[in-house]
């Protein structure tokens, strides 16, 4: 079992990691807010505050992320790795692939944008579906050419 110390490590490191992320975009909302485009004093707080708890807030979920999900994705790539059987790595690339992107809230509402201008013509779920496989199919290829060391560069 790890200290605490360990823990808080891992906590800090993420705090700095979204605090670099956020601080950009924040500075530039407020270099225009107070040259080109001024806002009102309540908007500019309710934006700051926005900054505020989204670095908290993001800091502590990507620490959950590294301590409860990473190690359960690695363990699961290592044990499928060790089985030294290249098509269960495609196949575990294809069922990822497929159910990360088809469980993608922005895909569904690309989609349904897409069938909203084509009249229903195109139907929400037969978008979904295709881009899924789609996606599915491209992780496959990625986790083959990494396995079998090939470059994207054609030489």
């Amino acid at each position: 079992m790890k200290g605490s110390g360990f823990y808080l490590n891992i906590l800090v490191e993420k705090f700095k990691e979204v605090l670099l992320a956020v601080t950009p975009i924040t500075l530039i909302v407020l270099v225009l807010n107070f040259t080109i485009i001024p806002l009102e004093s309540h908007l500019v707080l309710r934006f700051l505050l926005g900054a505020i708890f989204i670095i908290l807030v993001l800091s502590i979920f990507l620490f959950g992320v590294d301590i409860g999900v990473t190690p359960i994705g690695t363990l699961m790539g290592n044990t499928i790795v060790k089985r030294n059987k290249v098509w269960i790595i495609g196949i575990s690339g294809v069922i990822l692939g497929f159910f990360i992107s088809i469980a993608e809230p922005d895909l569904h509402i690309l989609a349904g944008q897409v069938s909203a201008v084509t009249s229903g013509v195109i139907s929400k779920l037969s978008i979904v579906v295709v881009v899924s496989i789609g996606i599915a199919v491209m992780l496959c290829v990625g986790l083959l050419r990494i396995v079998y060391n090939k470059s994207l560069q054609r030489c």
